[in-house]
């Protein structure tokens, strides 16, 4: 049987449907039918990116910072916002 995933190609992260904690993630859903891209790129991608004062971001968290560009609040990030993409930055794999 074959499974599918949408990779977001500049950041190596995986298009999930946003359900509090943003539509990147380091796993991602599996699609048992082959997914559309409109899902992805459609309007916006939902970053969220959310850390306490001085604590370190996670790997994801960082990738996403460093890719869109996200300043910090004093000493943490408090992100929940979205932000628009292409669709030739998204991309169906197979697994």
């Amino acid at each position: 049987m074959k499974v599918y995933k949408i990779l977001h190609k500049p950041t190596g992260l995986f298009f999930t449907p946003s359900r509090g904690s943003g539509n990147f993630s380091t796993g991602g859903k599996v699609y048992s039918k082959m997914p559309r891209l409109e899902w992805a790129y459609g309007s916006s991608a939902r970053v969220v990116v959310k850390t306490w004062g001085g604590q370190k971001p996670s790997k994801k968290n960082q990738i996403l910072i460093d890719y869109f560009k996200i300043e910090p609040h004093k000493d943490s990030y408090w992100l929940d916002t979205y932000f628009p993409t292409k669709e030739e930055d998204w991309e169906i794999i197979e697994l």
